[in-house]
């Protein structure tokens, strides 16, 4: 399963044409949208962009899922999972109530594609601690474990531009990890 690190999501073009290239095998199976951190939650207006987008892209069936109201949400039948950003913390609380780790590699088993976006790209690294100390994120959930999924071996910092290498450096030396940046117009694919 490809997993696709963004900082925007599908909205800039080199993440968009690595995903059309790489979903083509996807187009009648289902897209869940992660809308947990996000202001709004699915009425957010980046949750309407990624509807949109995907509706646009020929995909049909398109959910919108809450992890904080339906922790045990069954995405045996998601072929893309799309995890958007908001509050990283909160995020990664909802997430270690729910099933979500065992649904992400349940996912890899089935050749399905992950897309995360912001704080849903940083929840798969091996530490979350890069939200609050190189982006600034308020941990005001008040979450008091700071591991990531461990899905990956890095940590991720979304929005990067060169202002932050200092904090990255620091934060590099200061926990002992590897940090992968990621622009706004930029993606890691794995």
């Amino acid at each position: 399963m490809p997993i696709l690190l963004t900082s925007i999501g599908l909205s800039s073009k080199l993440p968009q044409d690595k995903f059309k290239d790489i979903s083509k095998h996807l187009l009648n199976k289902s897209v869940s949208i992660v809308t947990t951190a996000a202001d709004g939650k699915e009425q957010n207006k980046y949750a309407q962009l990624a509807l949109t987008q995907f509706s646009n892209m020929g995909f049909h069936k398109i959910e919108f899922v809450d992890l904080e109201y339906e922790p045990y949400y069954d995405f045996s039948s998601t072929g893309i999972l799309y995890v958007m950003g908001g509050n990283t913390f909160k995020l990664m609380y909802h997430i270690l109530r729910s099933n979500l780790k065992d649904s992400i590699n349940d996912l890899i088993d089935r050749k399905g594609i992950y897309i995360g976006v912001s704080a849903g790209s940083i929840i798969l690294g091996s530490t979350i601690l890069t939200a609050s100390e190189i982006l600034e994120d308020e941990n005001d959930i008040f979450l008091d474990k700071f591991e990531g999924l461990g899905i990956l071996p890095f940590a991720i910092v979304p929005h990067y531009n060169t202002s932050l290498e200092e904090k990255i450096n620091l934060f590099e030396r200061n926990h002992k990890v590897k940090v992968k940046k990621i622009s706004d117009d930029e993606y890691i694919l794995i």
